[in-house]
């Protein structure tokens, strides 16, 4: 019996055929090596008297003797249909079209008026992933909630301007659904809202990778409307030792057809002794591809008070911007309550640079932000201002004067250096 040609779609990265004849066949996880393409195939049938799925399997989608071998073996489960012609047809469709992309497109006709680059400033694109990295203990699995939070609370965008909340979904690898719930809501506690009316976060614990999960969680993402997705954490969500180039060209291949903006946690490599001044790409843990394949990596580093009020100063830099200049350095205290073995409020609020330098945390910010800081407490001569900082009269000068042409700084006739705002004539 000849078949006609199936209906396409995607759904996802998957393809979707369904023939007339009562016969749906998905592909996903397609994968090129040694000249052969594969890919995980679900058929399912709604012939009766018994509808369902009638394989699931491996496919090599270019080799005629897997084909026919399998026709064969669904012929017997289901004789109705020419499984020959159908899957010959499947194949090299799903070929073809796995080979061609997305169609070609004039550049010079797109209408990027329509496109919104930011889900939420300035952590979270539209179309491509953001890594989050630091050190174990320093919370960026606290700030990657905080964000996810803010995203399904209602974001915005680069002028502040609200945007539509949308709903996280939070892939984790590391802790439990109950550790991220007492979160939550000690976060919430923190932003003064009551868990009623608290936003969805929808959260999964993670086993197999994420490649081997795509097809799970691209489906999540449709079902739930989901419109930013936590990956926590890179090193345990690739199928591979994170070291190998492999492993992560294969996870950022996942990552890149998720349909939206994904936010990845990831560890810092511990620095090797003898080695100052590292280069970005020897501060994220693994191949170099997991720094080249981001569209924004960001560097969280925090310093404890000495005190008992149990806050924790972050400063976050941007360390790589596919899509213009690099985003402000900047700060957050982070401070937490406990009742008991229960943590019951998280407090972040951005702080000024002013407010890191009388923490005493002046090591986390840049010799200019520590002289902005300085200046900021009123006008001062440079010598002033090199004897408050420890600094070298020559560094203060070569600064000042850099400053002075960005328009940062100003200097009267008389020595004294100020910000603009508190000009002393």
């Amino acid at each position: 019996m000849t078949t006609s040609p199936p209906q396409f779609h995607y759904a996802g990265d998957s393809m979707i055929f369904e023939w007339d004849e009562g016969i749906e066949i998905e592909l996903d996880r397609f994968h090129t090596g040694h000249e052969d393409i594969s890919a995980d195939i679900y058929i399912r049938s709604k012939i009766l008297p018994n509808p369902g799925l009638v394989h699931f399997g491996r496919l090599n989608l270019m080799t005629a003797k897997t084909r026919s071998e399998l026709a064969k073996m669904l012929a017997e489960r289901v004789n109705t249909v020419s499984w020959s012609d159908i899957l010959l047809y499947l194949c090299t469709a799903a070929v073809q079209r796995y080979r061609q992309g997305d169609p070609v497109v004039d550049l010079r006709a797109v209408d990027i008026t329509k496109h919104e680059r930011w889900l939420l400033y300035p952590y979270l694109e539209r179309g491509g992933p953001t890594i989050l990295y630091a050190e174990g203990g320093v919370g960026k699995s606290v700030l990657a909630l905080w964000i996810a939070l803010q995203a399904a609370l209602g974001p915005h965008n680069a002028h502040g301007e609200p945007l539509a909340p949308v709903p996280a979904l939070y892939l984790d690898w590391e802790t439990s659904a109950e550790v991220h719930a007492e979160r939550l809501r000690a976060l919430a506690a923190g932003m003064h809202i009551d868990m009623e009316i608290c936003p969805p976060l929808y959260y999964r614990r993670m086993f197999a990778s994420l490649p081997a999960s795509s097809t799970i969680v691209r489906r999540e993402i449709d079902t739930l409307n989901i419109g930013i997705v936590v990956v926590d954490s890179l090193a345990f969500a690739g199928d591979g030792a994170p070291e190998e180039s492999g492993t992560a060209v294969q996870l950022f291949q996942c990552i890149r057809s998720i349909p939206v903006p994904t936010l990845c946690v990831h560890h810092k490599r511990k620095s090797a002794a003898g080695i100052k001044n590292e280069s970005q790409r020897d501060r994220l843990f693994g191949s170099v591809y997991y720094l080249n394949s981001a569209r924004l990596v960001w560097e969280a580093n925090s310093t404890d008070t000495d005190d008992d009020t149990n806050t924790r100063y972050i400063t976050l830099k941007n360390v790589k911007a596919n899509n213009g200049r690099l985003e402000k350095r900047h700060h957050l205290s982070v401070t937490f309550a406990n009742d008991a073995d229960t943590l019951t409020r998280i407090d972040i609020k951005h702080i000024d640079n002013r407010t890191m330098l009388e923490a005493g945390h002046d090591d986390q910010l840049t010799p200019r932000d520590r002289m902005l800081a300085e200046m900021s407490r009123g006008a001062k001569t440079a010598t002033e201002i090199a004897v408050a900082l420890d600094m070298s009269r020559n560094t203060v000068d070569k600064a000042l004067a850099r400053m002075r042409a960005a328009g940062l700084v100003i200097q009267t006739n008389r020595g004294i250096w100020s910000l603009p705002a508190q000009r002393v004539d």
